[in-house]
């Protein structure tokens, strides 16, 4: 049988990963859950829930694309928007502790006959620009922390009404946080078990 399903999507404007999931009922009427997930750093776009489109093979296969054309373009967009964002925060943070090193390289290049006054000036500037670079890390590290939490927090939420592919793709966003690996594994674990034994509930309600 030939089927333009995948031309259709394919024609959709995304990159990256669309999750589509289908349930079935004894009547033969469907509900799909169209859902994009959020792959860049910033936590906003976390809040975006799934798309739901129910109705018969039919009307679906009418209406389907659609529905869904529009709705998917703009969260892209919206993506796409978020990372352009974080990646000019990035480029602006590199570029002040660029020119905060220049600087501090700088001043400690200078041979200099001032007073003892001036001295104390000088290694009181370099105390200063240290806590400032401490702070600046502990304020990323506390941003990283805050968006983990928030990532799971949405995994809870989105197990809790059965949507373990939205929360298992919402979950690998966070691969990059090396020192929670072990963590991220056993709930990915325990998200694909609880995810066999729905599909075995429905299965056996069909």
């Amino acid at each position: 049988m030939q089927t333009n399903f995948f031309e259709h999507i394919n024609s959709l404007e995304f990159q990256g990963a669309l999750n589509l999931n289908f349930i079935k009922n004894a009547e033969g009427l469907l509900t799909v859950s169209v859902f994009l997930p959020n792959a860049t750093a910033d936590t906003a776009g976390n809040v975006i829930p799934p798309m739901i489109l129910k109705g018969n093979a039919a009307e679906l296969g009418e209406g389907f694309f659609n529905a869904i054309a529009a709705p998917v373009k703009q969260t892209a967009e919206l993506f796409a928007n978020l990372d352009a964002y974080q990646q000019s925060l990035k480029k602006a943070a590199e570029n002040s502790k660029a020119e905060l090193d220049k600087k501090n390289k700088a001043n400690k290049g200078k041979t200099s006959s001032a007073t003892a006054i001036d001295t104390d000036d000088d290694e009181q500037d370099e105390t200063n620009n240290l806590f400032s670079i401490q702070e600046n890390e502990q304020k990323v590290l506390a941003e990283k922390k805050k968006r983990y939490a928030g990532v799971l927090e949405q995994v809870a939420e989105l197990s809790k009404v059965f949507k373990y592919d939205e929360a298992i793709s919402l979950l690998q966003t966070c691969a990059d946080y090396l020192e929670k690996a072990e963590e991220i594994n056993e709930k990915g674990a325990e998200l694909l078990k609880h995810k066999a034994k729905y599909e075995a509930f429905i299965n056996d309600l069909a």
